[in-house]
């Protein structure tokens, strides 16, 4: 059965359009409860329109019932090196410490059918161990990370 694409892109436009009318672009907005956090700015957004948090609960709640919503499905989303290093040094950073990360570079990489693998490198009089990363090339799931003492 195939979905009537326009009468969605139809109900997205009203809803779109009601909460923007609805919006204070003066007031900066912040909300926190048990399910989300929100915060952003609508002082320098006078030309922005927001879904809502409504519509993109509905739309999280589709992606995550629903696998026909992901586009990007068998797609490989880091194709190389650099996109890995950039997905993957945020996370060490936060757990590790950017310091400790950085002083593991250069970096050995290695692709193993869809998983990247990356392992921090040092010096031979150094003592402890390195980080291991595995991610994901299509779904950029983290496999495992560690890091050696």
């Amino acid at each position: 059965m195939k979905k009537n694409y326009i009468f969605d892109l139809l109900v997205i436009g009203i809803a779109i359009a009601i909460f923007a009318i609805s919006c204070n672009n003066n007031k900066r907005w912040s909300a926190n409860d048990n399910d989300s956090t929100i915060i952003f700015n609508l002082s320098d957004s006078s030309k922005r329109v927001f879904a809502g948090e409504f519509y993109l609960k509905g739309q999280l709640e589709q992606f995550l019932s629903d696998s026909t919503t992901n586009l990007f499905q068998g797609e490989i989303l880091i194709n190389d090196m650099q996109t890995l290093i950039k997905i993957a040094e945020p996370i060490l950073f936060k757990i590790y410490g950017k310091e400790n990360i950085i002083n593991e570079r250069p970096y050995e990489i290695y692709l193993f059918g869809d998983y990247w693998i990356m392992n921090g490198t040092m010096p031979p009089d150094m003592k402890g161990g390195t980080f291991t990363i595995a991610i994901n090339r299509k779904t950029c799931k983290v496999i495992g990370i560690t890091h050696g003492e």
